[in-house]
């Protein structure tokens, strides 16, 4: 067995990385042993599936590349996703099929079925399977629940000996990139996804409740992960001082405040509360008609930056924010309030629930609201 270059998140601990350690010295006797050789490189492919088990910005930062995909070739793509991402992939024009499949290991907020897993993975019949993420749990329930010709993907938390295809895993680089060395297998050109990438092809839900004005913003409130939330307070602080600039729409869900700190909300004036009114698609037409963007480290920030959208975004030290920054199509696009803590270890804790996550805290209303009121007031003058 090679040397292989793992990337683990810095908070799995040193025995779990032992146990998967060991487990890929198993598996690449079993398979190896099994297979001999892979598949030869002169395989039919007539269909491209990739699978994307994780959250929704893991979704929204591959996509530019499968809208690339699709531009290139003549490959019927499928899209395997959780049921949160299905009401998005399931309008993406540029995708065939869609399929539903929830790995336990991405659930959040409910204990997810191994059994309903597996179900849903036998339903997948395909030339060429391709899993962006390389996780030692995703290698394993494809290699033997799918049904597929060749099987691609990445060899960084383990799994090698299950994949026809190892492609080269840059580990600086930025998560957009994950599909690139699929256009190197399938001898498609490198060319950049930004010329192909359209801000309407994230799909959308009109919402017909409210008259939108020419000029607001959209604060969202929420984060997957309590270690990469600010306090309400604080949106709250900041609040205050924008409405007096714009006007403010926000966004979330009803676990993101409590009752008392929406009231709050409400009840500031030229701020519309729309948290836990809408629904993802919904949201995203809100954004769409906006024209500025602050939020935390979440997916809705991944939306907003792939709208175009002057965004502003409260990075937390959680993750490794060369590989997970929300991507730029211009200079001066997203900024990125981002304070280096001792805990950050370079590339993020890992951490998902952190008692004093001082990355966030660090970070004070009156600096996100200069920074807004400064980019306000020059947008004006140039107008």
């Amino acid at each position: 067995m090679k040397d292989i270059t793992y990337r683990f998140s810095p908070n799995i601990s040193a025995k779990k990385i032992r146990a998967i350690k060991f487990a890929d010295k198993v598996l690449s006797g079993i398979f190896r042993k099994r297979s001999g050789k892979k598949i030869a490189n002169g395989q039919v492919i007539n269909e491209v599936t990739i699978v994307q088990f994780a959250h929704i910005g893991d979704l929204i930062l591959m996509l530019p590349g499968i809208k690339k995909l699709k531009a290139l070739s003549d490959y019927k793509i499928n899209l395997v996703v959780n049921s949160q991402n299905f009401a998005i992939a399931s309008k993406l024009t540029f995708v065939d099929t869609v399929t539903v499949a929830d790995a336990p290991w991405f659930a959040r907020g409910k204990k997810g079925s191994y059994f309903e897993f597996v179900k849903q993975l036998r339903k997948i019949k395909t030339d060429f399977i391709f899993d962006v993420r390389g996780d030692f749990r995703n290698n394993l329930f494809i290699k033997l629940f799918t049904r597929h010709k060749i099987f691609a993907g990445y060899n960084v938390g383990g799994g090698e000996a299950l994949l026809d295809e190892v492609f080269p895993f840059d580990h600086e680089g930025h998560s957009t990139t994950l599909t690139k060395p699929l256009f190197h297998y399938l001898q498609l050109p490198d060319i950049d996804f930004s010329e192909f990438w359209e801000e309407d092809d994230i799909p959308c839900e009109q919402v017909v409740s409210h008259n939108f004005p020419d000029n607001f913003l959209v604060m969202h409130l929420g984060a997957g992960a309590q270690s990469r939330k600010w306090p309400v307070r604080n949106f709250i602080e900041t609040l205050n001082v924008l409405s007096k600039e714009i006007k403010v729409y926000v966004l979330g869900t009803k676990q993101d405040a409590t009752a008392d700190e929406l009231a709050i909300i409400s009840h500031i004036p030229n701020v519309v509360n729309c948290v836990g009114i809408y629904n993802i698609p919904q949201s995203i037409y809100i954004l769409k008609k906006s024209s500025v963007f602050v939020g935390l480290e979440s997916g809705f920030s991944h939306i907003a930056a792939m709208l175009r959208k002057r965004s502003f975004i409260l990075f937390s030290g959680t993750s490794n924010i060369n590989v997970w920054k929300p991507y730029s199509f211009s200079d001066g696009q997203v900024t990125l309030l981002n304070h280096v803590v001792p805990c950050d270890m370079v590339t993020g804790c890992g951490k998902f629930v952190c008692e004093d996550n001082i990355c966030l805290k660090n970070i004070y209303p009156f600096e996100v609201s200069s920074l807004i009121q400064s980019y306000l007031k020059k947008a004006a003058t140039i107008a």
